[in-house]
């Protein structure tokens, strides 16, 4: 059994369905977030965007291309806003109760919508244990 089975098991980490990845963006002078880019899963089409994507990331990213956010757009994304946070909704697997975390940068990209995830929560977001794809 690896790590990360051990940990769900033991009940350390809880297995979730990443059912939508976003990069949530704070503007300077408001106080409303906006979401910059909405990336949702669908188990009939896979992975997909919701709405269009924020003139920041537009050019970046195309239709069929997953959000992962690279070190030269992070710094671009972190010029633009106050505050930028990569994030997920991930429904646990045995009971399908969803939440919405925040992850670091580099378990964000690590991630797509559709994935299965091992996941430790704890008061400043999640970490990831472990990825599985998509069935």
């Amino acid at each position: 059994m690896t790590v990360a089975g051990c940990a769900t098991r033991l009940g350390l980490a809880d297995r979730v369905e990443v059912v939508q990845k976003y990069v949530r963006a704070h503007p300077r002078e408001t106080a409303d977030p906006i979401d910059v880019a909405v990336r949702r899963y669908d188990p009939d089409t896979g992975p997909y965007y919701h709405d269009d994507l924020h003139e920041s990331l537009a050019g970046e990213l195309g239709p069929d291309d997953p959000l992962e956010i690279t070190d030269a757009l992070a710094a671009r994304l972190q010029a633009e806003f106050e505050i930028v946070e990569y994030r997920i909704r991930g429904c646990d697997v045995d009971d399908g109760d969803c939440r919405h975390t925040t992850l670091v940068r580099e378990d964000f990209n690590a991630l797509e919508a559709g994935d299965i995830a091992d996941l430790v929560y704890r008061s400043s977001g999640a970490g990831l244990v472990s990825v599985s794809d998509s069935p």
